[in-house]
């Protein structure tokens, strides 16, 4: 194997940092990863699994820390830092990030992408490809898709979420998006009260999975969807218990058409428990 640590620009200038693992022999297909809400590229220890399955396979894989890296971090934009990170940024900017990863991949003469995403890295992958079309995308892969706008009310409880709402929009309505607010689902506990109102709200761009509608609620994103799609999460996963687990299954098989749906016994989000079984899935998948 073969690694490399690479600097990816996003269509607006925003550095972002990656590994690059490949095949000793080069390939055509590389996984393009996106990391989920407050990550990075090196963080998860799933990861480690990914590249070992990947490039076993006879693919390369990229893993990259996109604008909604950790909480609020500093980022080069050219020779100055701009302030994003995952309390600020906005999910629509995804776009930028992964069309300048896409014309890196292809300038190094990558033809064929797996896109893969990981929690709120899901909901940008599916939302991309809704949006862009890539014909260069032979297969998404979706690790634990989560309802994001439901997720604060079931882990904050309706009378504490009620609370951050209100604050947020009177934030927002006073002109003050920046403005950090209190948000105890975030691991900083703040979060923008713009990136509040626009992103974590029903209704957005990125509301895509929206397990809250039942069985048959329908998701646009998900339904353009035109290549095999492998879903895979845990029994364990906290984060998609905010509707019984059936109610998760059906709705996934009913929105994907192109569906392989793998479920890991008593893995977390994070595939703590799990991890040897995620490499049987991504060996078997593949």
């Amino acid at each position: 194997m073969k690694q490399e640590f690479v600097r990816l620009q996003s269509t607006d200038g925003i550095e972002m940092p990656g590994l690059l693992s490949s095949p000793e022999g080069g390939s055509d297909t590389i996984v393009i990863h996106v990391h989920g809400l407050n990550g990075n590229f090196y963080e998860n220890r799933f990861q480690d699994v990914l590249v070992k399955e990947y490039v076993a396979k006879g693919y390369a894989f990229l893993a990259f820390n996109n604008r909604g890296r950790d909480f609020l971090t500093e980022l080069l934009k050219g020779d100055e830092f701009v302030v994003i990170g995952g309390c600020k940024e906005r999910f629509v900017d995804c776009l930028l990030d992964l069309d300048g990863v896409f014309e890196w991949a292809k300038g190094r003469g990558y033809t064929k992408i797996i896109l893969s995403g990981h929690s709120y890295g899901c909901n940008k992958v599916a939302y991309y490809y809704a949006q862009r079309k890539d014909p260069a995308i032979q297969k998404v892969v979706l690790m634990a898709p989560c309802d994001i706008p439901e997720e604060p009310k079931h882990f904050l409880g309706m009378e504490v979420y009620g609370k951050v709402k209100s604050e947020a929009e009177r934030c927002v309505n006073d002109g003050q998006e920046d403005a950090l607010i209190d948000f105890p689902v975030m691991g900083d506990n703040r979060i923008a009260a713009g990136t509040f109102c626009r992103d974590f709200l029903a209704g957005g761009e990125n509301d895509i999975f929206r397990y809250v509608d039942g069985v048959d609620g329908q998701s646009a994103a998900l339904q353009s969807i035109d290549v095999p799609v492998l879903i895979v999460y845990g029994t364990a996963d906290e984060c998609m218990k905010t509707q019984p687990a059936d109610v998760v299954r059906g709705y996934l098989i009913n929105n994907i058409r192109n569906l392989k749906l793998e479920i890991i016994d008593g893995a977390s989000h994070t595939y703590r428990n799990g991890l040897e079984q995620l490499g049987e899935v991504i060996k078997n998948n593949f």
